[in-house]
């Protein structure tokens, strides 16, 4: 049996905490707790995602934003989506716009995606997994006790 069952949760230090409330409610998640500090300030805010998994916020960030995405330490968030079209209309409709424009042809691991980046630049990956990506059917190869898979893929297909 594994130590673990799941992630729990991702936690942020925020510049400006209602701004990244009103961002990550616009996404679909909402504050279900609020701790304080003595003062009644706000010392953590949890987001839900699942009923198991959950976003946490914390005020006080020292006025930079994230600086790029090859420094140490957490390089992004994955969220997951069932239907990438209606998540991209549902972000429009709610102004997030992509990080770039968005490919609609799936990536080299067969899913589609996307790219948005919060008020303090953690960047937030959305991710339409196809039933038959190279993740899935790697985990099916793992639980079968066939071990780690390794895949040398290119990082751009090759042109036909």
């Amino acid at each position: 049996m594994a130590a673990f069952n799941s992630l729990g949760h991702v936690a942020f230090r925020v510049n400006d905490l209602e701004k990244s409330l009103d961002f990550y409610a616009r996404l679909g998640f909402p504050e279900f707790l609020r701790l304080t500090n003595d003062d009644g300030s706000p010392w953590i805010c949890y987001l839900k995602i699942t009923d198991e998994s959950y976003i946490e916020l914390f005020p006080g960030a020292d006025g930079t934003t994230v600086p790029n995405t090859m420094r140490p330490g957490l390089n992004h968030l994955c969220l997951t989506t069932e239907d990438m079209d209606a998540t991209d209309a549902h972000l429009r409709s709610v102004g997030i716009p992509f990080e770039s424009p968005r490919n609609p042809e799936p990536g080299i691991d067969g899913n589609r995606g996307a790219w948005i980046v919060d008020p303090d630049g953690n960047r937030i990956e959305i991710m339409e997994m196809a039933p038959a990506c190279i993740q899935y059917e790697a985990i099916k190869a793992f639980n079968a006790g066939k071990g780690a898979t390794a895949l040398n893929r290119p990082l751009k297909p090759k042109a036909a």
